[in-house]
């Protein structure tokens, strides 16, 4: 060997590299080929062979490995070629590169939160500990809990609930079906007069909102409150009421009246005042109302009545305690998962956002149906993803704060995410038509991307991103297939969204405490208040009471006569069930026609109606 091979030869060795240089020649001594250890690469090759052998690279032996082959270019260019990338033309190296990093660290690095301040967190532990020894005596203290919350949550309800006699209204109740849906004369909405109810509001009302066009005379109203009258003074009445026209919101109108208060919520007395001869605008309560300058059929005014309360945030304050206590008090994740998913989910079900009922045993049912199976899908949550996340954490006031606190804003999302984000469905038509919603949704679809990065990069460190690779691979596949299904739209619940993003939390760092506590708040919020949507859903189940499609036959002439309006208009070429005709948003003929009669009624009449209807007649009309 030559000085300058010993100089690289030292230097190998010093580097820790084999002594080997593309100038050298194999010798007899290290052949470059080893016929001993090459029966099926199964034998351990001896222990006085030196350990540089088995770390060649047989890349740096090209020009042996050309001596070898006749020196041939060809064969040289074809062996390169086949061996640098695969069978997609992506380079052997790129593929190689991808796959390593997708298998992470070896060994895996399991994510474990090192809680801060730990003696302060161990606090709550040590006082368990202290008064109960033993596996029993905890059992013990978690049914008194338990049974405290129970007894205290089963109180407000019935006080809320169960005591009164008042109807129980939500926050866009009204008297009057939108559209066609009271008939014709609205005689499917009778009575008009001479009869009141009382009645009891949720709190904040305020943000109550119509989520389709709404059609007031010659104007549309998209998202805002529907409040039409309550203005002082009205021709023909007491100058002292305030007459709202039927469609009003109920709630929206007490708080207008000042006889509640929007945030609050309480009782009231409604009093139907049947027609009257217009409903000026006004401004009161902080609420600006829709004026409308003709008759309608139907009004009503507010009156004070017994006070009651809304005791929703009396619950929510019950369900709050018990949730904080048993996450700073317990260690076993399944015992804290089963205490906050129940003690929520009847929260939301039967106070924070209840679903539409009539009386409140049918709340009782609605609830019941929906948690059997709301508790099954929660088992398979905690069996495979909460269990992974919350297993072997002590940190107990850092998963009240991040995990429980970020629960509760998913859970309830009626008051947080539905007033902050101006997003009511993930549709194509009702992201074009409300305002700021695209540029909501881009913000949203942003914040994903950051939130994923950072949950594929803790995912990887514990050797697991192939298998979350696969299951995601196969959810667009799924996804896929429903959108292509004809006639059917895809529907992104709070449930179905849940389900696809709680996997990517299977990890127990801060970020994810936050991000699953967060979806499981939304999961248990989406099935209490609208049980179990299809994912799929046809046009007319997405469009609700909008009038999407519906076509408007061309006017074609108007007679007016002394007693009487008759209107013509031109019959649809393409096929129809039936034509309406609304006059003062009142539904006067329905029918197959090319023309309609309608009796003009003077201002005399109109009011002469509004004395019969009033309250102040006493009497009904014959």
């Amino acid at each position: 060997m030559t000085d300058h091979a010993q100089q690289d030869a030292s230097a190998d060795l010093e580097s820790g590299s084999p002594p080997y240089s593309r100038s050298d020649s194999p010798s007899p001594e290290d052949p470059l080929i080893d016929h001993r250890n090459n029966h099926r690469g199964s034998q351990r090759r001896p222990a006085g062979r030196p350990t540089h052998a088995h770390a060649r690279d047989p890349r740096r032996y090209s020009d042996d490995i050309e001596r070898l082959d006749g020196g041939s270019r060809g064969s040289h260019y074809r062996s390169s070629r086949s061996t640098t990338t695969t069978s997609l033309g992506i380079p052997k190296k790129v593929g190689t590169a991808v796959s390593r990093w997708i298998r992470g660290p070896d060994p895996p690095e399991i994510q474990r939160i090192n809680p801060i301040f730990p003696h302060i967190q161990a606090i709550p532990i040590r006082i368990l500990d202290n008064y109960c020894r033993t596996k029993r005596s905890k059992a013990f203290a978690w049914l008194v809990a338990c049974a405290l919350w129970l007894m205290s949550f089963i109180l407000v309800e019935h006080f809320s609930y169960f005591r009164g006699e008042e109807t129980i209204l939500q926050c866009n109740d009204n008297l009057w079906a939108k559209n066609s849906g009271c008939g014709l004369d609205g005689i499917d909405c009778r009575s008009f007069a001479n009869a009141s109810f009382v009645f009891r509001c949720p709190t904040d009302c305020g943000s109550a909102r119509v989520l389709e066009p709404y059609t007031i005379g010659d104007q549309q109203f998209n998202y805002q409150g529907l409040l039409i009258g309550g203005g002082l003074p009205s021709p023909g009445v007491d100058s002292r009421t305030r007459h709202y026209r039927a469609d009003s919101f109920i709630c929206l109108a007490a708080a207008h009246s000042g006889v509640l208060q929007a945030d609050k919520g309480g009782c009231a007395r409604l009093r139907k005042t049947g027609m009257q001869a217009s409903f000026p605008s006004s401004s009161s309560g902080g609420f600006e109302s829709i004026p409308f300058d003709a008759p309608f059929v139907s009004s009503f005014t507010i009156e004070d009545s017994e006070s009651c309360t809304d005791l929703r945030w009396t619950a929510f304050g019950i369900t709050l305690a018990f949730s904080i206590v048993i996450s700073l008090f317990t260690t076993n994740p399944t015992v804290f998962y089963w205490s906050l998913f129940c003690s929520i989910f009847w929260e939301v079900g039967m106070a924070g956002d209840p679903p539409r009922h009539r009386t409140a045993y049918d709340l009782v049912a609605i609830a019941a149906t929906r948690f059997l199976p709301t508790a099954f899908a929660g088992y398979v949550i905690e069996r495979f993803v909460v269990r992974r996340t919350l297993v072997g954490l002590n940190a107990q006031i850092e998963k009240t704060v991040l995990w429980v606190g970020a629960c509760w804003i998913g859970a309830l999302n009626n008051y947080t995410f539905d007033v902050w984000v101006p997003i009511s469905r993930l549709t194509p038509h009702d992201l074009g038509q409300q305002p700021g919603a695209k540029a909501a949704l881009a913000i949203i679809v942003v914040a994903l991307v950051v939130i994923a990065v950072f949950q594929v990069l803790a995912i990887r460190k514990e050797g697991n991103m192939a298998r979350y690779l696969q299951f995601y691979l196969l959810c667009a596949v799924c996804i896929g297939l429903l959108i292509a299904i004809p006639n059917l739209n895809l529907r992104i619940h709070h449930y179905i969204l849940s389900l696809l993003l709680l996997p990517g939390t299977r990890v127990q760092t801060r970020p994810s405490l936050v991000y699953q506590g967060l979806l499981m708040g939304l999961f248990i919020n989406g099935l209490a208040r609208w049980g179990w949507d299809g994912i799929l859903q046809t046009s007319f189940e997405l469009r609700g009471d909008a009038l999407l499609g519906s076509m408007l036959p061309k006017l074609e002439d108007v007679v007016v006569a002394a007693a009487n309006v008759t209107v013509f208009w031109a019959l649809p070429k393409t096929p129809y069930d039936s034509v309406s005709v609304l006059v003062n948003d009142v539904e006067r003929y329905r029918g197959v026609g090319g023309s309609a009669t309608f009796e003009r009624r003077t201002i005399g009449q109109v009011l002469q109606q509004a004395w019969y209807d009033s309250p102040m007649r006493g009497v009904k009309r014959p």
